[in-house]
């Protein structure tokens, strides 16, 4: 497999691991002597323009970054005949996600939280986001040091350039952000968002949010109330909360703040949790005693257990059909709409009824069509419901049934709901006058 890879000036070890988009092999470079972690495109990805395009602007991204001990260091990138590569700091060490699966004992969790964050402030600040922050991109050095990786899909927070349409996304779907996975514009927060998911996995060893598909599960994202942590750690609710806020105006507002939250939990500033307070059942052996690697100073340790997980019914539960408005209408687009769909928006004069044939109209027979149809009357029923009949444009009960009807045309549920719809309108047109 290595032997039909050759890359000029370095020399192919052996096969680190691989990637729908590349494979990455511990290689030689023969100019220092030196071990790399080579990364390279496989052909099948090579041959597209937009993988290369986003393969090289990774490498980009990375070298404006590599001055941060928590980011991994990139030492060159380039090609060679079909071989697109980038040769980058090798660590020799355990990634995350492996001492999540091996439910290795976790020491000092906060620690690696407030690494990684500063790796991500860092990346904000120069105008880069993430936006695939899982423990599976967060490796250790041989001190101990979490080190973030995989810039692939990073944004630049000025960019207007998409790198994804409707219908596909980026990124992993057990830790996007509500905002991310409906496919809303994203800031640095979104980070924030994703960190909070490795936080709650590192606590509980479970992940907060896993549907049955990508579909459910950024559902579950957009509109699920967070699983309450075990009682051990209910001190590090205050961060769950705010770093899985659904809302991005209630999660801290930059990586620094969250730092400094972190700082005050762990007696930094003599608040919160002390440095002396343990808030595991019992003591957890370091990671280097189990073969992986102890991180950090911080303050306290949290094994891997799983107790009885409950809904924390929060505040925002008191709008939660606004909130599965918000959230349904957009993954329905995201997950069944066609790229050329245009969603029709609401015009200041009222549109004619549906014309109502006699005859029967045959019915969709499709599943994936009926199941659209459901979702989006459920959708147009709660739009109705909280008052959302002709607007905004784009989430309002009008335009979902009218979507029904393009689907169905004799659909009963749909026109039914035109109706009433423009029975309410005239009913507040009349009680204005």
């Amino acid at each position: 497999m290595s032997e039909s890879i050759k890359i000029p000036g370095y020399r192919i070890e052996s096969l680190l691991g691989q990637g729908g988009m590349a494979k990455v092999y511990l290689a030689i470079q023969e100019s220092l002597e030196r071990e790399v972690a080579l990364k390279v495109m496989n052909t099948s990805s090579a041959s597209d323009p937009s993988f290369c395009e986003r393969f090289l602007k990774e490498g980009r991204i990375v070298a404006q970054l590599s001055s941060h001990p928590d980011i991994v260091t990139i030492f060159d990138i380039g090609f060679s005949g079909s071989n697109y590569y980038m040769a980058m700091e090798y660590i020799n060490g355990p990634n995350l996600k492996d001492l999540i699966q091996r439910k290795s004992p976790i020491e000092r969790p906060l620690q690696i939280i407030k690494q990684i964050a500063s790796a991500l402030g860092f990346a904000h600040r120069r105008g880069f986001i993430h936006r695939d922050v899982k423990p599976a991109n967060i490796l250790f050095k041989e001190d101990g040091t979490a080190t973030l990786t995989d810039f692939g899909i990073a944004k630049a927070l000025s960019s207007k350039t998409q790198l994804t349409r409707v219908g596909f996304t980026v990124g992993t779907a057990e830790y996007m952000s509500p905002e991310q996975a409906i496919g809303r514009g994203i800031d640095s927060r979104s980070d924030i968002y994703s960190l909070g998911v490795v936080l709650y996995e590192l606590l509980t060893g479970e992940k907060p949010f896993v549907g049955d598909d990508p579909f459910s599960t950024a559902l579950m994202h957009a509109t699920a109330p967070v699983p309450n942590l075990p009682e051990a750690y209910a001190n590090y609710s205050v961060l769950i909360d705010r770093m899985l806020a659904k809302d991005p105006n209630d999660r801290f507002e930059t990586a620094e703040h969250l730092i400094q939250k972190i700082d005050e939990l762990t007696g930094v500033s003599g608040a919160g949790i002390s440095r002396t307070q343990t808030l595991h059942a019992s003591r957890s052996q370091s990671i280097a005693q189990n073969g992986s690697r102890t991180v950090g100073n911080g303050s306290v340790s949290a094994p891997h257990s799983v107790a009885n997980v409950f809904p924390r019914w929060k505040w925002w539960l008191a709008s939660s059909s606004i909130t599965v408005v918000i959230g349904m209408t957009l993954i329905y687009g995201w997950v069944y709409f066609k790229d050329d769909m245009e969603i029709p928006s609401f015009n200041q004069s009222w549109p004619s009824s549906p014309n109502v044939s006699s005859k029967p109209v045959p019915q969709p027979s499709d599943p994936k069509l009926k199941k659209k149809i459901s979702l989006l009357l459920e959708v147009a029923q709660a739009h109705f419901d909280v008052g959302r009949l002709t607007s905004p444009p784009g989430s309002n009960a009008y335009e979902a049934y009218e979507m029904v009807l393009e689907i169905d045309p004799g659909n009963r549920q749909a026109i039914d709901g035109i109706k009433r719809i423009e029975q309410r309108v005239e009913q507040q047109k009349d009680s204005k006058n």
